[in-house]
């Protein structure tokens, strides 16, 4: 096992003692060939996160190899207590606290080449095609970016391209996160976009 993928794997599995008391989830399908975790949340990396609950996570093949087409390409649920609620800032802040926290961790006090306190966050709402059901209240679409230092690989600064779905069913607040420094219209995204369209048809909100 690669230093940059037994880091990544270290940094995930370190909150995994935390997930006894939980509810019992389905973790998220996809190609028998993505490598995949659950940890809790906050995560170890990210203790100043307020969103608690578990993180299901799957990575695609290529997830640290710089060289690869699919190189930090994955996709992640967050499944969360019902507050804080899921406001627009509150994502950003927390996605965030998460990136700086999990980029601090990996260089372990190396020198970032960009402060992690310069890292940004951008969402714009995605306005839906049709009206959601009201059995899934606060049913928002996000599209955005992150601009860190990819830690593992490159140590260089990357954008990271989101797109992201909230909302909030019985009385659980749910994220769903697709994240690719590939162009929207690249072949991951169609993978993707198929791990979240299956992940939420199971939970029964909508696609």
């Amino acid at each position: 096992m690669s230093v940059c993928r037994l880091a990544f794997t270290t940094l995930l599995i370190s909150g995994l003692a935390a997930l006894a008391d939980e509810p019992k989830t389905a973790p998220l399908t996809a190609p028998s060939d993505w490598g995949g975790e659950t940890i809790a949340l906050p995560p170890g990396f990210a203790k100043d996160m307020t969103f608690e609950g578990v993180e299901h996570i799957r990575f695609a093949p290529g997830m640290m190899k710089p060289d690869s087409d699919t190189f930090f390409c994955y996709a992640f649920a967050f499944e969360l207590k019902a507050e804080p609620k899921l406001t627009q800032a509150t994502v950003q802040a927390e996605f965030l606290k998460y990136y700086r926290g999990l980029c601090t961790a990996v260089l372990n006090g190396a020198k970032s080449p960009v402060d992690p306190k310069e890292f940004t966050c951008t969402l714009e709402v995605i306005k839906p095609d049709k009206p959601t059901s009201t059995d899934n209240t606060d049913a928002i679409r996000y599209s955005g970016t992150i601009k860190w230092v990819e830690p593992f690989a490159t140590r260089k600064p990357q954008t990271l391209k989101l797109e992201i779905r909230t909302w909030t069913q019985n009385d659980r607040n749910f994220l769903f996160a697709c994240v690719s420094p590939q162009d929207t219209d690249k072949a991951i995204w169609k993978q993707l976009r198929k791990i979240r369209d299956d992940y939420v048809e199971r939970q029964g909100a909508d696609k």
